[in-house]
């Protein structure tokens, strides 16, 4: 064969070599390539079931039991919607509401008319505002605008929704439960007990949730109420007589029966002289002591003696006084001179603390923290009343913190309850920062 030939023969079998050995390094790279792509999807596969794992976890670890509670009068919630000159009494709430972020958050002097209300009182239909039969436009308009002010902020959209409605233009209790972090409450009922017809006695003053199963060894009822005014009169001061006496009736059943317990909201009573600031305090209580109806409305003997004894009874405590000893806090103001049986006296920004924290015996030691809005702010602060802590109102709101009860039951174990917080504190600040909308929320149902 001739050698230029041979040559020829010889690059050819050296390319076809180098050819078939491209040809091996691109099938090697291609099934590098597939088992990678295969090693991904199974890992993305693997990620998918476990956050799937995680979320159907992080459901199940929802807390059955709250632990913060927030408990305000706002003196008139339905006026801080209809009156366009009231927008930044509805901004300070709605901002205060939100930077809270309570479990349970009670609102007392709704001032919203109930079902089936032609602007007065509704004694047998009180869970929701307003009627639904459409043939009041200004009611029905004014119901949607309850719901707006409550979806307005997108945060108070996790919250349940639990209306005891009487007049608009007096009374009115709203409890809110955050669903997103609390399992909703197992019963909600708008009277003291089952025999009593509390919502047609007291409407719109009571809301009790009940956290927890009757068949439960642990249960919690959040008592809401808005107690009426103790007033001048022999007529109103029987009537405030009964309610104590159906508070103290309720209270001491919950306790036979071993149901730990939270009382919250304006008790319209001050409870010792610390709670009160007068100029002529010495005058009142001179003649506190020869008549125990004498007074301001609240701060009357009597009233603090039933005070005293629904503690008692109960074996509950005063949350505020647990934490904080003797400090002078009031969680009401005004600016108004008071008269004081027939007797005028000048007192410039009266307080008295009439929103009050109870908890029953079991809850006394779970007390984290209990405070007023205004209790970072010096009395000389305090008493002009700022906006961003009355929201145009003459309350302040009292805030509660307990332990994680969930704990104290073996709900949940150590590592849930951990990440549980985590949770919790990233959907906090996730709302102290993010006001986006989640959808509309419908008004729940109280049997």
């Amino acid at each position: 064969m001739p050698s230029n030939r041979r040559g020829s023969v010889v690059d050819a079998l050296e390319h076809d070599g180098e050819r078939n050995e491209a040809h091996r390094n691109v099938i090697t790279q291609q099934g590098l390539f597939i088992a990678i792509m295969k090693r991904f999807l199974v890992e993305k596969d693997q990620e998918a079931d476990e956050t799937s794992i995680h979320t159907t976890k992080k459901a199940r670890i929802k807390r059955k039991y709250p632990s913060t509670f927030l408990a305000v009068n706002v003196n008139g919630l339905l006026s801080k919607i209809n009156s366009s000159d009231k927008w930044k009494e509805k901004h300070a709430l709605l901002s205060y509401l939100r930077s809270a972020n309570a479990d349970v958050i009670s609102i007392t002097e709704t001032w919203i008319p109930g079902n089936g209300s032609s602007g007065g009182s509704s004694s047998k239909k009180c869970t929701q505002p307003y009627s639904n039969d459409g043939t009041n436009k200004s009611y029905r308009e004014s119901a949607n605008g309850i719901e707006s002010l409550l979806d307005s902020n997108g945060f108070l959209r996790k919250y349940a929704r639990y209306y005891n409605c009487f007049h608009q233009k007096s009374a009115g209790v709203l409890t809110l439960v955050n669903a997103e972090e609390v399992e909703k409450p197992s019963r909600v009922r708008l009277r003291f007990t089952n025999e009593d017809k509390g919502e047609e006695e007291w409407p719109g003053r009571v809301i009790e949730c009940q956290f927890g199963d009757d068949e439960d060894a642990n249960r919690l009822v959040v008592l809401s109420t808005y107690s009426p005014n103790n007033g001048s009169g022999a007529e109103s001061r029987e009537r405030r007589r009964r309610w104590d006496d159906s508070v103290l009736k309720r209270l001491t059943q919950l306790r036979k029966e071993g149901v730990d317990f939270i009382w919250n909201g304006d008790l319209n009573v001050a409870p010792d002289g610390i709670d009160v600031k007068f100029d002529d305090i010495e005058a009142v209580k001179n003649r506190k002591a020869s008549d125990p109806d004498y007074g301001v409305a609240g701060f009357t003997r009597n009233e603090q003696r039933r005070f005293r004894n629904i503690l008692e009874a109960s074996e509950a405590s005063d949350a505020y006084r647990v934490v904080n000893g003797e400090r002078r806090s009031y969680t009401w103001r005004a600016y108004t001179v008071n008269k004081v049986g027939g007797k005028v006296f000048n007192t410039v920004n009266p307080g008295m603390r009439l929103d009050l924290m109870v908890v029953s015996k079991n809850l006394k030691s779970k007390i984290q923290r209990c405070y007023h809005a205004t209790d970072d702010l010096p009395d000389t602060e305090a008493m002009k009343m700022p906006m961003e802590k009355f929201f145009g109102s003459d309350h302040c709101a009292v805030h509660l913190e307990l332990k994680n009860m969930d704990n104290d039951n073996n709900n949940n174990n150590s590592e849930e309850n951990e990440e549980n917080e985590k949770e919790t504190n990233a959907t906090k600040e996730k709302d102290a920062s993010d006001p986006s909308d989640r959808g509309p929320r419908s008004i729940e149902a109280i049997e």
